[in-house]
């Protein structure tokens, strides 16, 4: 098995090259250094660029506040000559930006080590979807466990997205609905009884939404909705209606989110994350003032991997596999891939 800094080095060593193409093809600038500083420095003069030459360009004189339509058709004939929406060049110039940004992210070995795992962990569940979930899809265990996996993928996608992006923030926020996904999937595993409410609960959510539209539009309330709505109500109780209302018959406390996490077994590391999360989801000071770095977000990713691990095992209990073999194999590939990424995050956490 490749060593982790091995494993780090070459990819890195394959972006350089990546890059070097690029450049010689001229696809991208030949700038001398992939320091995101510099790229930021190098974006924000071509921004000021453009905006400087719609106002230097402009020949319009009077009072301008009489010559708001002709300033309009203008700055219109300026965007359509300059930013031509179907010409390749145009998608070509705005891709760069977000390229050489996601080259100089990617040098990173924290960021380099979340995208190979992130790479590893798709081909497994892909691998896995296709043998078996789409082919056993009678098997209810199956099926409500890949429900939260395939969540969590589509979410973790996202999360590498911004993490490329360099948009820590986002990030954050994504982590917290990834955070609750697992922590509402680890309780209903352990309170499989409480699943037909869970599933119903959707249904109450799209006819609580039909409500407000209706109120929001001053129009009455279809029979129909009130009727479906009121019948949710008759078979789970009046609070059905609330936020994790399906969980009601076990949990009375308003606190059911905190309740749940105490039965998930994640200990207070995750809590800890969790409380960061919620400070940059809300409207917070907090939120608005300070910027998360590449440093402040790697105890996240730490978080995110023992999340999937554990999906994933639950997940394999219910699968039939074809031999032993290919049990323990796609096991191990995930279990190497989240040891990689680990090792990596531990060696960069903060002390």
């Amino acid at each position: 098995m490749l060593t982790t800094p091995d494993l780090w080095n070459d990819i890195a060593d394959i972006v350089k090259k990546q890059v070097q193409r690029d450049i010689d093809n001229g696809t991208i600038a030949d700038y001398a250094s992939l320091d995101s500083n510099k790229l930021n420095k190098i974006n924000t003069r071509e921004y000021l660029a453009v905006i400087e030459r719609l106002i230097s360009k402009c020949e319009i004189t009077g009072d301008f506040d009489k010559q708001l339509s002709n300033l309009q058709e203008y700055t219109k004939k300026y965007i359509d000559e300059n930013f031509p929406i179907m010409l390749p060049q145009t998608m070509s110039n705005i891709l760069r930006g977000y390229q050489m940004n996601q080259y100089s992210n990617l040098m990173n070995p924290a960021v380099q080590a979340f995208v190979l795992y992130v790479e590893l962990i798709r081909q497994a569940y892909f691998y896995i979807q296709e043998k078996y979930i789409k082919k056993d899809k009678e098997n209810f265990e199956i099926t409500f466990i890949h429900i939260f996996l395939e969540y969590s993928m589509e979410l973790l996608t996202g999360i590498n997205s911004l993490l490329l992006d360099n948009n820590q923030n986002s990030l954050i926020s994504i982590y917290r609905t990834f955070y609750e996904n697992f922590i509402v999937f680890s309780y209903l595993q352990k309170h499989k009884e409480l699943r037909d409410a869970f599933l119903d609960h959707s249904q109450m959510d799209i006819l609580l939404l039909k409500i407000e539209q209706f109120k929001a539009s001053s129009s009455a309330i279809p029979e129909d909705i009130k009727k479906e709505y009121d019948s949710y109500l008759q078979t789970y109780g009046k609070d059905f209606k609330d936020d994790y209302g399906w969980a009601n018959s076990l949990i009375k406390d308003k606190s059911k989110l905190r309740i749940m996490f105490e039965e998930s077994e994640l200990g207070d590391i995750f809590n800890y994350y969790y409380k960061l999360s919620c400070k940059y989801t809300h409207a917070t000071s907090l939120s608005l003032i300070a910027r998360q770095d590449l440093k402040g977000i790697i105890g996240f990713l730490f978080g995110i991997s023992d999340i999937i691990i554990h999906e994933f095992k639950e997940l394999f209990r219910y699968i039939n596999f074809k031999n032993k073999k290919e049990q323990i194999l796609v096991s191990q590939w995930i279990n190497v891939a989240t040891m990689n990424l680990n090792k990596t995050i531990k060696d960069l956490l903060p002390n």
